[in-house]
């Protein structure tokens, strides 16, 4: 999901393939007017604009703003809806930043990206890519900071990214981002149709790029704890890794004060449970192990996290979504 998905989905799916309808050209003028926006005035400027509108927008209590609200209660109970809503405005206005930067990455030189995204722990994903029998790594991440320019920062210090994406049903726009995504010089391998690719990338020593922090479908995950309640927790990448071998390494870009610098922290490896007679069981404890840095970093620097997901929509049999 990139910022300039983070719009709600539609209601339902609409089958339009490869003909977009009216609404799929609309929304793609709307955005392709928005990018184009943030292109044209100067980089501080785009990122306050851009900023200013998302805020605005939490203010005003847009869309999917209640949700977000929601998330926030069930992730931190104790806190009051000042301060709740206070992080709320935050997150949307970092997913504003995120979108204006997500705009204009494709124009970043590699010194420029080197320059803009600072990293730490870097020699944890080099000790992984020494283990690893083929070089190949899983490197875990979330919607998180600038999540979108992460890809585009690894290139830039020629780390062999692939990235798991996932298609929109806008086909206009799934091209656009992906053209855009393409930008950062990283390998696309788009969700649903990726585990054959990834397994094929990792084999070959590329860095495969994850974004573990989105609700699936029942059928397609496992229910483990985030922030004390269970949520369905995609099983691909436990399953990916435990197959391959590959070392897991977690990473979270984190924005600087400045407003326009980033940190990407490298964490050591997560160290998973070997499938022995019982892969379900692995499976499950592999996918719990999985998410709780994710769940560490959103509590280090809870504006970072994009609320408005829907993390808990699906539930074990006989209980209810809170949505």
């Amino acid at each position: 999901m990139s910022p300039a998905e983070a719009a709600p989905p539609p209601s339902s799916p609409n089958g339009h393939g490869e003909h977009p309808s009216l609404a799929d050209r609309m929304a793609a003028v709307l955005v392709r007017a928005v990018l184009g926006l943030l292109r044209l005035v100067p980089d501080r400027a785009a990122l306050g604009l851009a900023a200013a509108f998302g805020a605005g927008y939490a203010r005003l209590r847009g869309p999917r703003t209640a949700d977000a609200m929601l998330n926030l209660r069930i992730a931190f109970p104790d806190w009051s809806d000042e301060k709740r809503r206070d992080v709320m405005v935050r997150s949307f206005a970092n997913l504003g930043r995120g979108l204006a930067e997500f705009a204009r990455v494709g124009s970043l030189s590699r010194e420029a990206l080197r320059e803009r995204v600072s990293v730490e722990g870097f020699e944890h994903l080099e000790a992984a890519r020494k283990a690893s029998r083929n070089g190949g790594v899983v490197v875990l991440t979330a919607h998180f900071g600038s999540w979108e320019i992460l890809a585009a920062a690894m290139v830039a210090r020629d780390v062999p990214a692939a990235v798991v994406h996932r298609p929109r049903e806008n086909p206009i726009l799934n091209a656009l981002l992906g053209q855009m995504r393409g930008d950062s010089g990283a390998e696309l391998l788009p969700r649903g149709n990726a585990a054959r690719a990834a397994l094929t990338g990792l084999r070959n020593g590329r860095v495969l790029a994850m974004p573990y922090d989105q609700n699936c479908r029942r059928r397609e995950g496992v229910f483990v704890p985030f922030f004390g309640r269970l949520a369905c927790t995609r099983d691909g990448p436990p399953r990916i890794a435990m197959r391959t071998g590959c070392p897991v390494i977690p990473v979270f870009l984190y924005r600087q004060p400045d407003g326009i610098h980033h940190v990407a922290r490298f964490g050591p490896p997560i160290e998973l449970v070997d499938e022995g007679d019982d892969k379900a069981a692995a499976l499950h404890e592999n996918a719990h192990r999985m998410t709780r840095p994710i769940e560490d970093a959103i509590r280090e620097a809870p504006d970072h996290w994009i609320w408005i997901h829907r993390r808990w929509r699906t539930q074990p049999e006989g209980e209810r979504h809170p949505y």
